[in-house]
């Protein structure tokens, strides 16, 4: 008898520490913080031009940095080759000052991408095409 309560004492802690283990390991854990706003898009534009589809997004990553990345799909019967980059050009919107170029890196066929930091917060415009035709997006840099 003495061995059977013995054998309860000793077991009933280990039932309970292994519960314990077990919830831990099934309860989901704290979620990680991340910085989202940095994989959302500010901006995006979409439009289709003469020449084809201009594709691009504004990413905001912090302390006024950016990122865009521009896309163009050319029709088939466009002049403009798939290797030729868009003019891309980002101004203020409550300011009376000059936009400013953007000079783009090719990363892949018909793709740029561009990295910079903003000289002020606020709204800004960016414009992307060729020659007189240009699509524009209003994003806020922050």
């Amino acid at each position: 008898m003495i061995v059977k309560i013995a054998s309860a004492l000793f077991g009933l802690p280990m039932l309970v520490l292994m519960a314990l283990f077990a919830w831990g390991a099934l309860r989901s854990g704290p979620e990680a913080e991340t910085d989202s706003t940095a994989d959302q898009p500010a901006a995006i534009l979409s439009e289709q031009l003469s020449d084809g589809l201009i594709e691009a997004q504004v990413y905001m990553t912090g302390d006024l940095n950016y990122r865009i990345e521009v896309q163009f799909s050319p029709d088939p019967t466009s002049n403009i080759p798939s290797s030729m980059p868009p003019d891309v050009v980002l101004s203020m919107t409550t300011m009376h000052m000059d936009g400013f170029d953007q000079p783009l890196e090719l990363v892949g066929p018909g793709a740029w991408r561009s990295k910079g930091k903003i000289p002020m917060a606020g709204m800004w415009i960016m414009n992307v095409g060729y020659g007189d035709e240009f699509a524009e997006v209003l994003f806020a840099a922050e």
